[in-house]
């Protein structure tokens, strides 16, 4: 197996008239000239053909892909997913799920014990919990039995589980004794993200203040802005310091509101998301996520009653729908599942950019997000037949 690895003639998808040459060693990328004089090297040698190169895709929010989820806690289902969603561009995310409070989250184990393991695709990051701490009111598509109230114990008991590995938690800060929680998880360096929340427009602020520095899904599962009760999206908006997350699938939210957000507030604060299950990379049908019955149709997920519990999509097409949706450049659309997302967990000086001594994660793709090869580690994973 080759070392090296030296991709020629690709454009950059940050400054797209320059055309480079980039070598990879070791899984690291080692040089980024015009031309580099292939008898320097000793590597595999791929011609790119002026298509675009790409930091990696990062999704912090997806649950499942090629027909499993994260929920299942099969090692087997984990590569399946890993390698879907390499086909994709995407080469790290946060595995999405819930703490069920009737089992013995036998997937969350599981999670854990993946630490650094090669899938043979996208790595596994960290675990997103959505919940348990967060308002019934506002569960969307979580079981009841996924949802607790605030305890100090059940959050001891969270971490014992996912050891070192939980990187984010979506709760709602308005319920009795959360804000200590978001205290501790901001302490613990674990992201507090405000979701499935009933929140004030005050009781978000106070949220913030406690240590929450995200949003998931924003506008989804939590209340619309009313001119009397302006509720959580003017403060989630005002503070400049919160990330959000958008499904921007013209689904979940119409292509107006997206591109509202983007005009409202600056690019780099939004986090593109598929809120993906494991329909990703299946034909459309019949599935069942968390016990139940749901549908996959034209890229939506949606359970039997109709409620929206996610996305067929994967990440490119949803970076290319944000894209067409607010008429950004190229490089804002990817920054927002690349180096925004690389940002917010702490790892921009590993990946996110094309720069010397980051890690090889990388997407060969045109310009509408069409993935070519995807590189993780200097290794590739995916190339399109």
């Amino acid at each position: 197996m080759f070392k090296q690895l030296l991709l020629r003639n690709c454009r950059r998808y940050d400054t797209p008239t320059q055309s480079v040459d980039i070598l990879i060693v070791d899984g690291k990328i080692r040089r980024i000239e015009s031309t580099i004089d292939q008898t320097d090297t000793d590597a595999e040698i791929i011609d790119a053909n002026r298509a675009y190169v790409a930091p990696g895709f990062i999704d912090v929010h997806i649950q499942g892909a090629g027909g499993f989820d994260i929920l299942d806690a099969k090692p087997e289902g984990l590569k399946t997913i890993s390698r879907t969603l390499a086909k994709f561009g995407v080469t790290g995310i946060l595995a999405t799920t819930v703490f069920q409070t009737d089992h013995k989250n036998e997937h969350l184990k599981l999670i854990a014990q993946t630490n650094n393991k090669d899938l043979g695709g996208a790595h596994i990051l960290g675990v997103h919990l959505e919940g348990p701490f967060i308002n019934p009111a506002k569960k969307g598509g979580i079981s009841e039995n996924c949802i607790l109230p605030a305890s100090q114990y059940e959050l001891a008991h969270i971490f014992d589980i996912t050891g070192k590995r939980l990187k984010m938690m979506t709760i709602a800060p308005e319920l009795p004794g959360n804000l200590k929680i978001i205290e501790r998880l901001a302490n613990q360096q674990i992201i507090a993200s405000f979701g499935h929340s009933n929140a004030s427009y005050e009781e978000t602020q106070r949220g913030i203040k406690a240590g929450i520095c995200h949003v998931t899904h924003f506008f989804n599962a939590m209340p619309a802005l009313h001119h009397r009760s302006p509720g959580p999206i003017p403060a989630i908006i005002e503070n400049q310091r919160i990330s959000v997350q958008l499904i921007a699938d013209g689904v979940h939210l119409h292509p107006a509101i997206i591109r509202g957000v983007y005009q409202c507030i600056s690019s780099d604060r939004i986090i593109c998301i598929t809120d993906g299950i494991q329909a990703i990379g299946m034909p459309e049908g019949r599935y069942v996520y968390n016990g139940r019955d749901y549908i996959s149709k034209d890229g939506a997920a949606r359970y039997l009653d109709g409620t929206l519990i996610g996305t067929a999509l994967p990440l490119n097409q949803i970076a290319r729908r944000f894209k067409e949706f607010t008429h950004c450049t190229l490089q804002q659309a990817v920054d927002t599942v690349s180096f925004n997302p690389v940002r917010l967990l702490g790892l921009e000086n590993q990946k996110g950019s094309i720069a010397i001594g980051k890690d090889a994660d990388l997407v060969i793709m045109d310009q509408d997000f069409n993935v070519d090869m995807t590189i993780i580690n200097g290794k590739i994973v995916h190339r399109h037949s």
